[in-house]
C-alpha cells in the first residue's frame, strides 16, 4: 500500500475567552503538527465481475486469516470493506475499515458486543443470544460473512452493475437482526432454487459452482453443531456416555486452516485458483 506523509507546522491564535476560562496566562500561538495520509485510490468490489471477482474476495479472505492469526479480529465483513486497486496490471485485494475491529491483546474486558452489517453477517450472531453479546464473534463467523458478501455480490450485479429489477436478497438490508436471521436460515436451506436464469459464460456458471459449493460447506457446519448440541442434551440428561463437546471454543490457528481448508478444497475453488497468476 503506498503511503506518503506531508508536515507542515502553522500556528493557531488562543482565544481571550480560553484565557479567560483557563484562569490562567497562556501564550497567543500554539504549535502543532498536520499529518495527512494519502492512500492509493481503492475501488468497490461490486465493480468487479467474473475471474476478477473471485480474485479480489479470495485476496480479501487470506488478508483476513492472516490477521485474524496476528490477534486483529475485523469483526465486520460487509459489502462495503472489500475494496481493491490495481498495481502493474495485477488487481490487489484490500480488506478495508477496522472500525470495529478488536485486538487479543488489548487491556480490559473486551467484551462480546455486537458488531457487523446485517445482512452479511453469521447465522450464529442474528438470534436473540447473539443480539444481547452472549455469542463470543469467531473466526467462523467472518468467515461466513464472506460468503454472504459472495451471494450478495453475484446475485444482485451483472458485468459490476447493479440490477434495476429483479434483485433478490433486497428485504435483508431493512429487516431487523433476527428477522434477517430467519430469512437468511431459509436461504441457505433453499438456496440452489436461486440460481439466476441467465447464467451463460462458462466463467459465470464457475462461480455459481463456486457458490453452492461453499454454502454446502455452511449447510454441513452448522447440521455438526446441531449434532454437538443433541448430543451435549443426551449426556446431560444421561442418555449417553461420553463428554460434553465444545461449540463456540476458542479456535485455534489449525482450526481455523481446517475451516478454511473445507472452502478452498471445493472443486470450483481449485478450479478458478488455478487461473489466477502466482
Amino acid at each position: 500500500m503506498f503511503l506518503s506523509w506531508f508536515c507542515h507546522k502553522f500556528t493557531i491564535s488562543i482565544s481571550p475567552v480560553q484565557n479567560v476560562s483557563l484562569c490562567t496566562p497562556a501564550p497567543t500561538t500554539s504549535s502543532h503538527v498536520l499529518y495527512i495520509l494519502v492512500f492509493h485510490m481503492l475501488h468497490p468490489i461490486t465493480k468487479l465481475h467474473g475471474k476478477e471477482l473471485f480474485d479480489v474476495w479470495r485476496q480479501c479472505i487470506l488478508c483476513h486469516l492472516i490477521l485474524w492469526k496476528e490477534g486483529v479480529y475485523h469483526r465486520d465483513i460487509s459489502l462495503e470493506n472489500l475494496m481493491w486497486y490495481r498495481k502493474n496490471g495485477r488487481l490487489i485485494g484490500v480488506l478495508n475499515d477496522y472500525d470495529l475491529s478488536s485486538l487479543a491483546n488489548a487491556l480490559g474486558h473486551q467484551g462480546n458486543e455486537r458488531t457487523g452489517t446485517v445482512p452479511f453477517m453469521a447465522l450464529d450472531l442474528l438470534t436473540k443470544e447473539g443480539q444481547q453479546g452472549k455469542v463470543k464473534h469467531l473466526y467462523r463467523h467472518d468467515l461466513e460473512s464472506f460468503m454472504w458478501v459472495f451471494a450478495w455480490i453475484f446475485l444482485r450485479y451483472r458485468q459490476g452493475v447493479l440490477l434495476q429489477r429483479s434483485r433478490p436478497l433486497d428485504g435483508w438490508a431493512t429487516l431487523d437482526a433476527i428477522a434477517c436471521g430467519d430469512k437468511k436460515s431459509a436461504f441457505l436451506m433453499g438456496f440452489i432454487k436461486y440460481r439466476p436464469p441467465d447464467l451463460q459464460s462458462t466463467i459465470d456458471i464457475s462461480l455459481w459452482a463456486l457458490l453452492v459449493g461453499c454454502f454446502r460447506v455452511l449447510q454441513a457446519a452448522n447440521s455438526n453443531r446441531i449434532d454437538d448440541m443433541c448430543h451435549n442434551l443426551e449426556v446431560e440428561l444421561g442418555w449417553t456416555e461420553g463428554t460434553y463437546k465444545q461449540i463456540d471454543a476458542e479456535e485455534t490457528a489449525s482450526d481455523m486452516d481446517d475451516l478454511l481448508g473445507k472452502f478452498t478444497g471445493t472443486r470450483e475453488w481449485v478450479k478458478l485458483s488455478n487461473t489466477l497468476p502466482l
